[in-house]
């Protein structure tokens, strides 16, 4: 009997694939294993570090990006020094509990999301970038720098999530909103300036269709969400939704005189009836305030009105008419409930501010309510 032959089986398939040790199908241009996690697709051999190509995402020289992330532009292995793995530390032991009150949420926060992180690299990237802006308010002295090193890895997500978003499925829908998430939450503690809200870039627009968008998301793959790691959020969320659609809005003055108001400017019965929708959802949100008390109230409370707000509404809204823009000012006073948590902190005093240059003379006097319930004088 002869010696036995053996059989060396080459390894074929993508380079991603390879290094994450699964089988590729080999579809071509992008397998279906990098389409689904969100990561970059190639067929090339591993690059050597003399070949590697300086990532695309700008970024200037903060101490708190590596070199070797600032480096690296394979998005299926990124480079993670000393900095990097400082973020993943202050997240993991500060930041995931910043984003919730509750407990149960707290903890999805701590140990779900990063398990996420760890198959889908937007999500890890987003999860740095929002360490480090809490570090940014943390050490006002270092905020520049901290800043600096949240753009570098949001932006690289961004790159990477665009290649998920067509692709969006029940595996990695749940990763997708976490993401959609963290994004909006971002675009909340990003450093403000006074006149970005309608006047020079839309910022908070973006953000408003931003967390919108999380509601298609929602409807894509709901039930992966509702039954997935992520279910504690949402079935909380439902309670706080039930309980939000039962609440009575009797004995809310301030709102009765805005309708009155805006029930005389507005001629257009389709119009009229956007807005007057949008304030009675709003008195549910006030309700909501006064029956469960500031301490007690949870992010569903305060950001639910975002979501049900018509889209019409959100029309108006972008073409920024004044009773739009007043309706919004009021809501000001339900989000200033969110401000222990830093991401929203001097928030709503922002947008309003803002709301209150854009309007005319006759409309600003239709702010008087929540600029007083807020303790802001122009």
């Amino acid at each position: 009997m002869g010696p036995r032959r053996t059989h060396t089986k080459s390894r074929t398939g993508c380079q991603s694939c390879k290094l994450r040790k699964v089988k590729c199908d080999e579809a071509k241009p992008k397998c279906n294993n990098c389409l689904r996690h969100g990561v970059e697709c190639s067929y090339n051999t591993a690059p050597t570090a003399a070949s590697t190509p300086t990532a695309s995402i700008p970024t200037g020289l903060s101490p708190f990006v590596s070199e070797a992330a600032r480096l690296s532009s394979d998005a299926a292995t990124p480079a993670m020094g000393m900095a990097e793995m400082a973020l993943l530390h202050h997240y993991s032991t500060s930041t995931c509990y910043t984003i919730s009150r509750h407990p149960v949420l707290q903890t999805v926060w701590q140990t779900t999301v990063p398990t996420f992180a760890f198959s889908y690299q937007f999500v890890f990237r987003g999860i740095l970038a929002l360490a480090a802006l809490h570090l940014a308010h943390l050490k006002p002295d270092l905020q520049d720098q901290y800043v600096d090193a949240a753009e570098f890895h949001h932006n690289l997500a961004l790159q990477m999530v665009s290649g998920t978003i067509p692709q969006i499925n029940e595996e990695n829908g749940p990763a997708v909103y976490l993401f959609s998430t963290i994004t909006c939450i971002i675009g909340c503690a990003l450093p403000r300036k006074r006149d970005d809200l309608w006047v020079s870039n839309d910022r908070v627009l973006q953000w408003l269709l931003l967390f919108r968008g999380t509601v298609s998301i929602i409807t894509s793959v709901n039930e992966s969400l509702k039954s997935g790691p992520l279910a504690p959020m949402f079935t909380l969320g439902r309670r706080r939704s039930l309980a939000w659609e039962a609440r009575s809005t009797a004995n809310q003055s301030f709102l009765v005189n805005l309708r009155r108001l805006i029930e005389d400017a507005v001629e257009d019965p389709i119009e009229l009836k956007c807005y007057t929708d949008a304030i009675d959802d709003l008195g549910k949100s006030f309700a909501t305030i006064l029956e469960v008390g500031s301490p007690n109230c949870e992010t569903a409370d305060i950001f639910i009105w975002l979501l049900r707000i018509s889209d019409q509404f959100l029309n108006q809204l972008q073409q920024r008419t004044p009773e739009a823009l007043v309706i919004f000012g009021y809501y000001c006073v339900i989000l200033k409930e969110l401000e222990w948590a830093w991401w929203m902190q001097g928030f709503s005093i922002h947008m309003i501010r803002a709301i209150y240059l854009h309007l005319d003379e006759e409309h600003r006097c239709w702010l008087q309510w929540p600029m007083q319930q807020l303790g802001w004088v122009p």
